[in-house]
């Protein structure tokens, strides 16, 4: 019996209040159906100023559920992302990335305003 695909997804939630932070969800897709998608994952929130990894808020790994109606778009990454060990690097020309290793996953990018 073949095993179905492992897909990983990098989500961006709504923000439907002022002063919202973003919220990203990476992880293990579960399950999908018409109301929601289940998610083996990590969040990371951060607000306006995303310069370094300090910037970044992680939270725990852990299974959560989103309705439709709250996910702004969703990035499908390598099947093979780490996303459970990777971690938060920052880079000046890449801004702050997730990294496990092997592969890479943008979470946010600011460019210097200074001129």
């Amino acid at each position: 019996m073949e095993q179905p695909e492992k897909k990983i997804w990098k989500i961006r939630t709504v923000k439907d209040y002022a002063g919202a932070h973003n919220h990203i969800l990476v992880g293990r897709v579960l399950e999908v159906n018409q109301s929601y998608i289940r998610l083996h994952c990590r969040s990371y929130h951060y607000g306006q100023n995303l310069t370094t990894c300090r910037d970044v808020e992680e939270g725990v790994l852990m299974v959560r559920i989103l309705p439709w109606q709250r996910i702004e778009i969703i990035n499908e990454l390598s099947g093979a992302f780490g996303y459970a060990q990777a971690k938060l690097t920052a880079d000046r020309d890449e801004g702050v990335i997730l990294h496990d290793g092997v592969y890479a996953c943008s979470l946010g990018f600011q460019p210097n305003k200074r001129y």
